[in-house]
């Protein structure tokens, strides 16, 4: 007996074998710490060491150590005859481990949305990533009511000024294994940072 394979269905075949190969290698590639995806250069990420070791941003303005102040003082700078279309806003983390009370901190970031709005871009607030532990080895304290109480700042500021929020706590509050350090992000942290990003910020 002679069967014959139609067209359609040597392509049925071929999609059921490649699309779960692609996407096998596909998330591989992202967990093993290769960049796939890069965000779109119309759109900056202002922040601290969270932001500068992230490799997805292609505007990056992330400075180790920067607190929201810091921030607020370089913003001009960030933003001068660029154009952007989005700035995205990651700061507070620094805040929370030296101290600096949340009203501070949430005033510094809506001093720093306001220039971006100024400038024509629009500004993305962000709930900052959990910290499971401080950088220093005799820092026992837990910080999570801390981040906890900032965030809810955060997004209440985002709310009353209608301006878009990425809650990067979240999905991430459960997972201490994708944090190379208590503070900053191994590979998987990022690609969870990048989820959260995108559900909320499709064009970035």
């Amino acid at each position: 007996m002679h069967l014959t394979v139609t067209g359609r269905e040597r392509w049925s075949c071929a999609r059921r074998v490649t699309l779960p190969l692609l996407s096998l290698l596909l998330s591989l590639c992202l967990l093993s710490g290769c960049q796939v995806f890069k965000g779109d250069k119309r759109v900056a990420f202002l922040g601290d060491s969270i932001t500068q070791g992230w490799a997805y941003p292609a505007a990056n303005s992330g400075i180790f150590g920067n607190t929201t102040q810091q921030m607020l003082a370089r913003d001009t700078a960030v933003l001068a005859g660029h154009g952007y279309a989005k700035v995205i806003i990651l700061g507070g983390t620094n805040d929370v481990l030296l101290g600096i009370e949340p009203g501070i901190t949430v005033s510094n970031l809506e001093k720093i949305a306001l220039a971006v709005q100024r400038s024509g871009a629009e500004p993305v607030l962000c709930e900052i990533p959990p910290i499971f532990h401080s950088l220093k080895v005799d820092d026992t304290k837990d910080y999570s009511d801390d981040v906890r109480r900032l965030n809810g700042q955060i997004a209440r500021l985002a709310a009353e000024r209608r301006w878009r929020l990425v809650d990067y706590y979240d999905p991430l509050r459960y997972h201490p294994h994708v944090s190379s350090d208590g503070v900053h992000m191994k590979r998987r942290g990022y690609l969870l940072m990048e989820i959260a990003l995108l559900r909320a910020v499709p064009d970035a």
